[in-house]
């Protein structure tokens, strides 16, 4: 298993990648298909750790985002 600063900075690579392979044409198209993205990866623990364990796991990032995370926007620019 890589280390959870490996699996940060592929993880950030992974998004940028879909976010670019989606086409997005605003900053609403961008938070709409991350929205899908986040979904899609918590039906996925769900599968792998059960019900339970992926609520809290996804309860506990809204509640880093909602703690932690500035509220001043990222600088937005065009991915590589």
């Amino acid at each position: 298993m890589i280390t959870a600063a490996e699996a940060e900075i592929l993880a950030k690579q992974a998004m940028t990648d879909y976010v670019n392979a989606c086409h997005c044409q605003t900053e609403e198209d961008v938070a709409n298909v991350l929205m899908k993205l986040a979904s899609i990866c918590g039906i996925g623990m769900v599968a792998v750790v059960g019900h339970a364990d992926a609520v809290a796991r996804m309860q506990g990032t809204t509640d880093y985002i909602s703690e932690k995370v500035s509220t001043t926007p990222w600088k937005v620019t065009k991915a590589n």
